[in-house]
């Protein structure tokens, strides 16, 4: 992939600014995931979030791979301002590479998954990994969704309604199965 800029964030970077570092709310504790999202091989769930100095509607955008459920995205986004998110996080996926004109070496410039997402000044996209992305044990614990996302919580600056972690819930009915009943043979009919 080559470079990724964005007019919006560079023409408008302050704002960029504000909406990614001034503090944002969420007020769900269950995030049940359990449509399809724009790919059959994905679901989706988008949750409202409170910018607390800002009017404009933030969604939250979560995706999860229907065959892998440690394969998921995160997002920020705000369509008043840009339709295309404004920070992101990839669990799986493929090696993002840096264009930064201080780097030279392509090791310096490649940046493995996990990482996150952001734009520079020039609006630039820019992928990054936290300490606790670097760290085997911390990266290995975060493959779980519950606690990756409070990792991303923590880095996008957004609180947490009374402290309460958030909980997400991926529904079997997704696949128009319904796992509701003890009996898992109830809903089958045999020829």
């Amino acid at each position: 992939m080559g470079k990724e800029i964005v007019k919006k964030f560079k023409d408008d970077y302050s704002t960029y600014n504000l909406l990614l570092k001034e503090t944002k709310s969420i007020f769900e504790s269950v995030i049940e995931i359990n449509k399809t999202g724009n790919n059959a091989n994905t679901l989706e769930k988008i949750e409202n979030i409170k910018h607390n100095s800002l009017s404009n509607k933030i969604d939250l955008i979560i995706n999860i791979k229907v065959n892998n459920n440690k394969f998921f995205q995160f997002k920020l986004r705000c369509k008043e301002y840009c339709e295309i998110p404004f920070f992101r996080f990839d669990s799986d996926g493929d090696t993002h590479r840096n264009y930064l004109e201080n780097t030279t070496k392509l090791d310096a410039q490649q940046v493995k998954t996990p990482h996150f997402h952001i734009y520079n000044e020039d609006g630039l996209n820019i992928a990054y990994r936290t300490l606790s992305l670097d760290n085997e044990a911390e990266r290995k614990a975060l493959e779980d969704i519950n606690l990756c996302i409070c990792h991303f919580f923590k880095e996008a600056n957004i609180e947490l309604t009374n402290d309460k972690l958030p909980l997400i819930k991926i529904k079997g009915t997704s696949l128009d199965l319904d796992f509701s009943n003890e009996d898992p043979n109830a809903n089958m009919i045999f020829l």
